[in-house]
C-alpha cells in the first residue's frame, strides 16, 4: 500500500494513477481528494495535520511526497521523522532542478529545505526526483491569451528548454515506489525527450489547435507583469530571469540526459487542447 502526498497535483494525481494499475492500494492524500474509487482511498487530510498525517501512514509500504512549498523546517523534519518511525521503506520526493541550477533561489528554496530536511531522516530510502520545466506550465501561462486572442507574450521567444511531461516524472515515482532499490538514490534529473524554443511549442500548439498562434515579443520588464498577474511577483521575476539566460542555439544547450522515450510535446498538446478551447476555465 502506498500513499500519495499531493495527489491532486499536477504529477500526484498521475501517480495515483500508476500505483493503481500497477495493482497497488492507494490512500490519496489532498485537501479536496475526490471520492474514493477502485484501489484508492480519498484522504482529505493536511499535511500540516500531525495526527491526520500518521493516520494515513499506518501500514504504508511507500509514499510519494508532493508538498506545500510554505513548510518550514519545523514542519518538515515532523514530517520526515514520522516518516521514518512508521517503517516506511520507500519514498519519493517530487524536488526540482532548481536546486541544481539556481541554488538559493526563491523557486528554489522551498526543494531545497524539504530535500535536507528528507534526506537526513530518511538516508537511502528516499528517492529525489528533480525535473525541469514541465509542459503543463504552458497551459497554465498561455492558455487564457491563447483562448482569448490566439496570441502569446513573452520576451525571449527563441529561449530553448526541456519540458517535461508530468506523467513522465509520475512514471518514475512509481517506478521507485514498486521496485525499491531499483532508482538511483543521488537526486535524479528528469528532462523531455528534446530542446525546444518558445517559438517552437508555439508552433506545435498552432498546429494541433488548427488555428495560428501569434508571438507577440514584449519587454522583459512586460513579460514578468503579465506573469505576476497568475504567480507572485518574485517567481514571475525568477522565471522571465532564466528565460533571458536560456540558450538560444542547440549548440551552446548543456549536456543533459535527455528522456529519450518520453512524451513528446505535440503528444502532450494534444491530449490537452481542453485547455486552449474558447469556453475552457
Amino acid at each position: 500500500m502506498a500513499v500519495v502526498v499531493g495527489a491532486t497535483g499536477h504529477v500526484g494525481r498521475h501517480v495515483v494513477n500508476g500505483l493503481a494499475r500497477a495493482g497497488w492500494q492507494v490512500r490519496a492524500v489532498a485537501r479536496r481528494p475526490g471520492p474514493d474509487r477502485a484501489g484508492v482511498m480519498a484522504c482529505p487530510v493536511d499535511v500540516g495535520d500531525p495526527d491526520g498525517f500518521n493516520a494515513v501512514l499506518r501500514g504504508a509500504d511507500g509514499i510519494f511526497l508532493s508538498l506545500p512549498a510554505t513548510l518550514q523546517g519545523t514542519d518538515l523534519a515532523r514530517i520526515a521523522g514520522d516518516i521514518g518511525r512508521a517503517g516506511i521503506s520507500a519514498a519519493v520526493l517530487l524536488s526540482s532542478d532548481l536546486v541544481d541550477e539556481y541554488p538559493g533561489s526563491v523557486m528554489a528554496a522551498s526543494h531545497e529545505r524539504e530535500e535536507v530536511a528528507l534526506c537526513s531522516a530518511l538516508g537511502e530510502s528516499l528517492v529525489t526526483l528533480r525535473p525541469g520545466v514541465f509542459m503543463d506550465n504552458d497551459a497554465i501561462e498561455w492558455s487564457a491569451t491563447i483562448r482569448a486572442d490566439c496570441v502569446v507574450f513573452t520576451a525571449f521567444p527563441d529561449a530553448l528548454q526541456v519540458p517535461i511531461a508530468a506523467v513522465d516524472i509520475a512514471a518514475e515515482a512509481v517506478a521507485a515506489l514498486t521496485s525499491p532499490g531499483r532508482g538511483p538514490h543521488a537526486p535524479q534529473g528528469l528532462f523531455g525527450p528534446q530542446w525546444l524554443s518558445v517559438r517552437d511549442r508555439v508552433g506545435v500548439l498552432a498546429g494541433v489547435l488548427d488555428r495560428p498562434i501569434t508571438i507577440r515579443e514584449v519587454s522583459a520588464d512586460e513579460h514578468r507583469a503579465l506573469l505576476a498577474r497568475l504567480l507572485p511577483e518574485p517567481i514571475a521575476a525568477q522565471k522571465v530571469a532564466m528565460l533571458g539566460a536560456a540558450p538560444r542555439s542547440i549548440r551552446d544547450c548543456p549536456d543533459l540526459q535527455l528522456g529519450e522515450g518520453r512524451t513528446p510535446y505535440a503528444v502532450w498538446a494534444a491530449a490537452n487542447t481542453a485547455a486552449f478551447e474558447v469556453g475552457a476555465t
